[in-house]
């Protein structure tokens, strides 16, 4: 088998395991592609070669120990999740109040000050439900939740919420290292039942994500207007996540303005204001869309790419690591909740939702990084290195619609991965 980066000499496997390099790369790969790929088989990544022809001793091993060339997974599939190859999709008395001020305190309230820090990043999780095994690829078991809060609260990371993150990032100033924000999708009422005690017991914050017409058609299933106004009430930061729940790229945009004005009208009637942080359904985004997000108001936008967020990142669809079942093993979270971000810019395509497939997928790299991994969630991916900088990614064909996925990630400082992820819609 060759490896081939176009313009440059092609290496064979032999030579590759001989350089060291590429040995690294592909333990590291196979672990993040195995292990981070919520629910869609891992595409492959065959080529990582610089212009230069340098070589670096960064990468030692795989993320995970006890398991260096195969992690875990990655995420369910209401909305997609990550890692380095693909995602899927995810689908006591309570102590004291969480005291991160939220997006729509009252205005007479003075609002608590972010800590702060010399970080530029913060990672941020995406849950959906608690407690319902019928629902694996949106679910999280409830040991594997407390878990979590375990190690949350073990005094390594610093739980803020999600508005004084973006407010931190979007204006350059610094958080606390180990920075993280928790997001639930879809406002079920296993959050409001099961997940919510167990944050006030911690004093965490979070932000849950409503579509505003699953509360107005009353479904068993979801959180009443009444359960919301009560942890809003709490200090509870509340997202908007349009009306139904649409494909948003699908919809016409003037159906995905009035999704977004019907739901905005929603949220004032019943909680007296609009939010203005905002995830898209299903991560599924374009530029038409996003402009109409903006243009509604809303400041920052979540999608369901993995990787850390950071002052650089596109603050209209910024990234989040999904959990579920299958992709909630404390490795895989320890893992994620400790990752740092890779900073690209120049990424193509430059629309979330693809006009060409195959995708010919491409960023430019801030800062040197010899040894870096990219895995797809379909297709059979080649890489080119162009200089130090310059990143191509192509692929073996056209892709399946629905949600492409693709990962890069490299070793970073004291053994944290620097992860950088997106997802596209395919028509």
């Amino acid at each position: 088998m060759n490896f081939k980066a176009k313009g440059q000499r092609s290496l064979s496997a032999a030579g590759l395991i001989q350089s060291g390099t590429m040995l690294r790369s592909a333990v590291f790969g196979m672990s993040f592609a195995v292990g981070l790929t919520f629910g869609i088989e891992p595409g492959n990544a065959q080529s990582v070669e610089t212009g230069t022809g340098t070589s670096s001793d960064v990468q030692t091993e795989a993320p995970v120990a006890s398991s260096a060339a195969t992690p875990a997974g990655d995420e369910g599939n209401v909305a997609a999740p990550d890692a380095p190859v693909a995602e899927a999709e995810p689908e006591a008395e309570p102590a004291t109040e969480p005291q991160m001020a939220t997006a729509q305190q009252d205005a007479s309230e003075p609002a608590v000050a972010a800590p702060g820090g010399d970080a530029s990043s913060a990672v941020v999780f995406m849950y959906h439900r608690f407690g319902e095994g019928e629902y694996p690829s949106t679910n999280i078991r409830p040991e594997q939740f407390k878990e979590h809060v375990a190690e949350l609260t073990n005094g390594n990371y610093t739980v803020m919420g999600l508005p004084q993150i973006v407010e931190a990032l979007e204006n350059g100033k610094g958080l606390p290292d180990r920075t993280v924000g928790i997001t639930v999708d879809d406002a079920y009422r296993s959050v409001y039942e099961t997940a919510w005690p167990i944050f006030r017991a911690n004093n965490m914050p979070f932000t849950v994500f409503v579509s505003t017409e699953q509360l107005d058609d009353g479904f068993a299933n979801y959180m009443t207007w009444d359960m919301v106004r009560e942890m809003v009430k709490a200090g509870v930061t509340i997202g908007g996540h349009s009306q139904h729940h649409s494909h948003l790229p699908d919809l016409d945009i003037e159906a995905v303005k009035a999704e977004l004005a019907h739901a905005a009208e929603r949220f004032k009637a019943e909680l007296g204001f609009v939010p203005d942080i905002f995830a898209y359904p299903y991560g599924e985004a374009d530029a038409d869309v996003i402009n109409a997000v903006k243009e509604a108001g809303y400041k920052a936008a979540f999608g369901q790419q993995s990787g850390a967020m950071s002052t650089e990142s596109d603050f209209m669809y910024l990234p989040r690591f999904a959990l579920n079942e299958h992709y909630g093993a404390m490795d895989r979270f320890k893992l994620a909740a400790n990752s740092l971000p890779l900073r690209v810019s120049d990424i193509t395509p430059g629309d979330y939702t693809l006009t060409r497939n195959p995708p010919a997928f491409g960023f430019t790299l801030t800062d040197p990084t010899p040894d870096i991994a990219c895995y797809p969630s379909d297709g059979q991916a080649t890489m080119t290195r162009l200089g130090d900088e310059r990143v191509e990614i192509r692929l073996d064909g056209p892709v399946a619609s629905g949600r492409w996925r693709i990962n890069c990630t490299a070793m970073g400082p004291e053994s944290r991965w620097r992860w950088f992820g997106m997802l596209y819609t395919v028509p």
